[in-house]
């Protein structure tokens, strides 16, 4: 009986040692998108352009994956998020067009180093009474020097958090 015991525990400790590997690998997904390295400055502005301006990139996280290392972090004026983590909450803390608005305000800058621009937004939260708060400010975007991927995401607000907040307004 005892030898019985041992293996159904065995058994089982290595039922679950399975499951648990299996949940905590990663899934198929647009991680296994091939990525695109070494991008002149004008592709990767052109890219990252389209994101904002065709996609709303900012109000929805419909961003070109190839473009970014999948360790990058992206960074607001309220906290620090994985590229993952940043996707999937951007596409559900806010409503995207039309309900949510964003321009790119001058040029799209970009060198080997990093990509730049300037933005301005109604950002409409997917919560009751779909309040729109009102913000404006930069973007800098961090290219590793050996791959050109995109490693980190800075956003600069020219408002505090607060005056944003405050500038609430609802539908």
């Amino acid at each position: 009986m005892t030898k019985n015991l041992s293996s159904r525990s065995q058994f089982l400790k290595a039922l679950l040692t399975s499951t648990v590997v299996a949940t905590i690998q990663p899934t198929e997904s647009k991680a296994s998108e091939e990525k695109r390295y070494n991008l002149s400055p004008s592709e990767i502005a052109a890219i990252v352009e389209e994101d904002l301006v065709k996609n709303s990139f900012l109000t929805n996280g419909k961003l070109t994956r190839s473009i970014y290392d999948e360790k990058a972090t992206f960074t607001d004026e309220i906290d620090t998020y994985g590229l993952d983590q940043w996707i999937k909450g951007t596409s559900k803390l806010f409503v995207g067009p039309p309900g949510s608005r964003v321009s790119l305000v001058g040029p799209m800058e970009a060198n080997d180093k990093k990509v730049e621009f300037r933005f301005e937004e109604d950002l409409m939260f997917n919560i009751p009474f779909k309040p729109v708060v009102n913000l404006s400010g930069r973007v800098v975007l961090d290219r590793d020097e050996k791959t050109g991927l995109i490693t980190s995401y800075r956003e600069y607000w020219d408002q505090d958090v607060k005056t944003v907040l405050l500038s609430a307004k609802f539908k």
